[in-house]
């Protein structure tokens, strides 16, 4: 996990800042995630003014691969255990599924001194063109 903010800020500051928080690569064949997140993470350490604006409002938390294991042994969809990581995240098993217990975690320990601003999963798409959304509603309907 890689946190990136201005670190040059006053503590007092820094606790004050939301979180965002961006994971990519749970399916392994979506390796064109992987450039997406390359460029994120190229911008948000620039020295462009926005990425400085941001980088004074808010504390990134980046998981730019949440499936290594699947991407290292060529899986497409699948980890190591041969389940789709993206279909776990409502009660995941510690040793069949480690990244999404780790990632639900690191945002359960996150909310103890900071608000989650925005949570945000990057995937590739097999049949899909161009830039699109899938989102849930505040109450899951």
């Amino acid at each position: 996990m890689l946190i990136i903010t201005n670190f040059q800020s006053s503590q007092d500051n820094i606790a004050r800042r939301k979180c965002v928080i961006l994971t990519g690569r749970v399916h392994p064949g979506e390796s064109n995630c992987s450039y997406v997140m390359e460029g994120l993470l190229q911008f948000l350490v620039s020295n462009e003014e926005v990425a400085k604006t941001l980088r004074e409002r808010f504390v990134f938390k980046i998981v730019p691969m949440l499936n290594p294991d699947g991407v290292i042994i060529g899986n497409y969809r699948c980890s190591l255990s041969s389940h789709d990581l993206n279909r776990q995240y409502l009660s995941p098993s510690v040793k069949l599924f480690p990244e999404i217990n780790a990632i639900k975690l690191m945002m359960r320990k996150t909310l103890e001194c900071r608000k989650i601003e925005l949570y945000c999963d990057f995937h590739g798409h097999s049949r899909q063109k161009d830039t699109f959304v899938y989102g849930c509603t505040a109450h899951g309907n």
